[in-house]
């Protein structure tokens, strides 16, 4: 595998294990910008606008942007440094690893032949996967948020592997773009208005409504 899918891979996997927003951040920005140097080694010319457009959307947006905004908020609140976006138990961090398996695995059968193009499906597969791990163990604001960007950063993943990024036109790259802006600040106004968690109301034995008695 090559270095940089190597530490891509790392920058989706480390932060399950810290349990700290601050890693599951640093981690999202990672992934952006490793994403982007992927795509200079990949394409060095960088001749279209549309190679342009990549690197603002990875760069920029993926990996400055986003964490920042989340940043920003949570710094202001003054939120505590733990915060896991998995379960933190040795089954999660079992079940994170398993997925990283399966998705090697998945890998192996969609493309036959060893080379980067097996590699890149496998770790955006692994990234889809614990993507969907997060969404699925954690009910808290930024836990589901963190979960929602690392889809997005695996999605991205596929299309640099794939050649649909040869088909889209820029105007629909840019349209993809200016949603994902949006929803990022979303995020934020949301993060802002409920805070980075929203634990459920525990009701004691004296706030539960009287029934009838016989």
């Amino acid at each position: 595998m090559s270095t940089l899918l190597m530490a891509l891979l790392v920058a989706m996997v480390l932060p399950l294990f810290l349990g700290n927003w601050r890693a599951s951040l640093f981690g999202l920005c990672c992934q952006g910008l490793l994403m982007a140097w992927i795509v200079v080694e990949g394409r060095p010319e960088l001749a279209s606008p549309d190679d342009w457009l990549t690197l603002v959307d990875l760069v920029l947006v993926r990996g400055l942007l986003a964490p920042f905004f989340l940043y920003e908020v949570l710094s202001a609140r003054e939120a505590g440094a733990r915060n896991d976006v998995i379960p933190p138990n040795l089954l999660s961090w079992t079940f994170a690893g398993v997925l990283v398996l399966v998705a090697f695995n998945f890998a192996s059968s969609m493309v036959p032949e060893a080379g980067d193009e097996r590699q890149t499906v496998a770790v955006a597969t692994a990234g889809l996967l614990l993507g969907f791990l997060v969404l699925s163990t954690q009910s808290g604001p930024f836990s589901q948020m963190v979960g929602a960007l690392r889809f997005e950063n695996a999605l991205a993943l596929f299309e640099l592997g794939g050649a649909s990024h040869h088909d889209e036109s820029i105007l629909v790259h840019a349209g993809q773009l200016v949603v994902f802006l949006l929803t990022i600040g979303l995020f934020r106004w949301y993060l802002e208005t409920v805070g980075p968690s929203a634990p459920a109301t525990v009701l004691s034995a004296g706030d539960l409504p009287e029934g009838p008695t016989l």
